[in-house]
């Protein structure tokens, strides 16, 4: 199970790296094109996946908890939307240092958890039944989808 755990944060680590390297050197002209997410440009894309492993740990600190999704959480598109507006006027090295930032959060996170937590079941607002390690998977498929999008909006 150990093994299982650290399989895990290897591939979040590792998915956070492709961004990261794939987006080095990128010039500002690079992080103003338009990205495949409508109305978002190369940076806001970024700003989104610096922005959103926040709720993410909360939604794994709910599971770890027995705790329930709050009735009166914003919705995902509201909170993407707020967290990609609230870092448009950073600069892009600031949204990657959030992004680092964030990831190394992640990180202490998912180093703590006992390997027997991954089971933990949890019922997600629009998932439905899933277990803690099919909420962690969902990191290093959200950081890979997007980077590829921002690499193809910066090439």
């Amino acid at each position: 199970m150990a093994d299982r755990k650290q399989a895990l944060i290897d591939s979040v680590e590792a998915a956070r790296r492709q961004v990261l390297d794939g987006t080095l050197g990128f010039t500002v002209e690079q992080w103003s094109r338009p990205s495949a997410n409508e109305g978002w440009s190369a940076k806001d894309t970024l700003a989104h996946l610096a922005g959103i492993e926040a709720r993410l740990r909360a939604m794994l600190q709910l599971v770890l908890d027995g705790g329930s999704w709050p009735l009166n959480a914003p919705d995902l598109d509201a909170y993407n939307g707020r967290c990609v507006a609230e870092r448009r006027a950073w600069p892009p090295e600031q949204v990657i240092a959030e992004l680092r930032s964030s990831g190394a959060e992640t990180r202490r996170f998912l180093e703590a958890l006992q390997p027997a937590d991954l089971d933990r079941r949890w019922t997600h607002p629009t998932r439905g039944e899933v277990t803690l390690s099919a909420l962690v998977e969902i990191i290093p498929r959200h950081l890979r989808e997007h980077g590829e999008q921002i690499l193809a909006a910066g090439r």
